[in-house]
């Protein structure tokens, strides 16, 4: 058989392999769970609203996310109450102030961004205000707090390492602390392998988002320049650390934890992109998303299309359209005032 024709093969049947193994675990969690690739693309479609600008679609679509999901990410809890600001929603605005406070949201963010901070001038949110110290000490205690200090102390590790290998002595960059931070991956996805066997992924769900955010004078600068980026990203760095080199992969796991909500689809996929781009044959064929790294060879396009779909993601071309929009409202220094995309 040509060598091409083998591999095209090869390849479909890693992808029928995949969708059986989601088809699995939804089958598994659905019993009993919330499926978080729905959630997110519901997530997709609202993006899809706020373009059109068709604002009251994009809240009935938040609607059905907080009817039917226990955990909302707090950068969407946001974007409802950036669409609730917009659209002058006093009744939705205080529900969804009150769940991005339930979420981790720090008050300074919502005062600071020139949308949010329309909804303070709502006579009935003020008790929701008023409530503002006992929401967030519910959200305090929902939060693993030795996980999360175990996450920051191994980050920090990481971060040393890492700075070594960027800006360190130039002739030993590529040598001494290339190998110290080869090692300290090692040593590190061990760790957090264990974490996620022991408790889940250690994202947002479980940890909460960066302690920093809380203290404003740490974090508006880059608030101001980048926008409202909720999200806790310290396990998902590290794991695409890791994943610079060959390595085996834990895909069962980790798929398993976007279902439940405790890793967002784009961290898979960019994690996957990362096995693809660095990985060996030697274990395994891994294949791209297009969300850090992209696939060289256009023929694959399709087949990345539909594994971006499997796991929840937006098209290719629906991301680069989203990308572009963001850098040029960064440009014209507009991020925050305007309703955030994915």
């Amino acid at each position: 058989m040509p060598c091409w024709r083998l591999q095209k093969r090869c390849s479909k049947e890693n992808q029928m392999k995949f969708q059986l193994i989601i088809f699995l675990l939804l089958l598994n969690f659905n019993s009993f769970g919330q499926d978080y690739i729905e959630y997110q693309k519901i997530i997709n479609r609202i993006d899809e609203d706020l373009l059109s600008k068709n604002y009251h679609s994009a809240i009935k679509r938040f609607d059905s996310l907080y009817s039917n999901f226990d955990f909302i990410y707090s950068r969407h809890c946001f974007k409802a109450l950036q669409i609730c600001s917009v659209l002058e929603d006093s009744i939705n605005g205080g529900k969804w102030l009150e769940k991005s406070f339930l979420q981790g949201v720090p008050i300074w963010m919502v005062r600071t961004n020139n949308l949010t901070k329309q909804i303070f001038n709502y006579s009935t949110i003020q008790t929701t205000i008023q409530q503002y110290d006992s929401l967030h000490s519910i959200y305090d205690n929902s939060i693993n707090h030795s996980l999360r200090n175990k996450i920051d102390s191994l980050y920090e590790i990481d971060q040393h390492y890492t700075k070594k290998v960027n800006n360190g002595f130039i002739l030993f960059r590529e040598t001494y602390h290339a190998l110290r931070w080869y090692k300290n991956n090692q040593k590190q996805f061990k760790i957090l392998n264990e974490i996620i066997d022991n408790y889940g992924y250690p994202g947002e769900s479980l940890i909460g988002l960066p302690q920093s955010f809380e203290d404003s004078a740490l974090t508006i600068e880059q608030f101001n320049f980048w926008g409202p980026s909720l999200m806790e990203t310290k396990s998902y760095i590290m794991l695409i650390h890791y994943y610079s080199n060959p390595r085996a992969d834990i895909n069962n796991k980790l798929l398993k934890n976007v279902i439940l909500g405790n890793l967002p689809p784009s961290h898979f996929a960019a994690i996957n992109d990362f096995m693809a781009k660095w990985g060996n044959k030697k274990y395994g064929e891994f294949n791209y998303y297009n969300v850090w790294h992209e696939d060289p060879d256009n023929s694959h396009d399709s087949e990345i299309e539909t594994r971006r779909s499997l796991i929840g993601l937006n098209s290719c071309e629906q991301q680069n359209r989203n990308m572009l929009v963001f850098r040029e409202r960064r440009k014209n220094r507009t991020v925050n005032s305007e309703i955030m995309l994915e």
